[in-house]
């Protein structure tokens, strides 16, 4: 299924045309996660989408998009993709086990994997400073939003794992910090494929951004304190 498709079951009139709601919020971050979480699910409904896939730190926004989709009899698949192992210290995983299971119980896939806009290339820039191409890419998504960057790459990684399809459009989700702000109709594409990727609506966005999302001072002690904790660094 498409957001642009014509015929009979098209959502656009005998112009072309189709006109649909945008929400924007005056902020952005958690206090908007259920009202996005709702406006995600109304839109794959009116658009005939089987697809939600949303990225989450803890499960929170995972949640709040499973509870969303049952009071509305969304009967389409959840999917969630959680940060990889070490993102935020070795071995830490903040995707708890018990809320893995309480989704998976529930029919929602949950997948971890490897960032599509980091991966090994973010080693190099904590030890030797500088910028990668996929970093590029990513801040690149982020003068949209956080939460745009985190949809789109969200959809990547669940389109490399096969969780979902490449040929009909999707809902992504995604955050700033923690929690849901942005949602987003997008057709997918593996990472190999990306330029195949297509971006074709927005239904929620937060209009003000926070200092978090600027660029750090490579001079400040969180980085100085990311770069000494590197892989790769044995204690240095």
């Amino acid at each position: 299924m498409t957001s642009t498709e014509s015929g009979a079951n098209s959502p656009y009139d005998e112009r072309g045309v189709r006109t649909a709601p945008t929400l924007y919020f005056k902020e952005c971050g958690q206090a908007f996660t259920e009202i996005t979480a709702r406006a995600a699910v109304e839109r794959a409904i009116e658009l005939g989408l089987g697809y939600i896939v949303v990225g989450s730190t803890t499960g929170y926004s995972a949640k709040k998009l499973y509870e969303a989709g049952q009071a509305a009899g969304w009967s389409g698949q959840l999917v969630v993709i959680t940060e990889h192992f070490g993102y935020h210290a070795p071995g830490h995983q903040a995707f708890s086990d018990d809320t893995r299971r309480w989704l998976e119980e529930r029919g929602v896939l949950v997948h971890t994997g490897t960032h599509a806009f980091s991966s090994v290339a973010r080693a190099f820039r904590l030890r030797w400073q500088g910028i990668e191409m996929l970093e590029i890419v990513a801040e690149t998504l982020r003068r949209i939003s956080r939460g745009t960057k985190t949809g789109v790459e969200a959809a990547v990684m669940a389109a490399n794992a096969g969780l979902i399809p490449i040929d009909e459009d999707v809902v992504a989700v995604g955050g700033t910090g923690r929690g849901a702000d942005t949602a987003i109709v997008l057709r997918p594409a593996e990472m190999n494929h990306f330029f195949d990727l297509k971006v074709r609506e927005f239904i929620c966005l937060p209009q003000v951004r926070t200092a978090e999302l600027e660029p750090k001072d490579l001079s400040s002690p969180e980085v100085s304190s990311e770069r000494k904790n590197a892989p790769g660094r044995g204690g240095e």
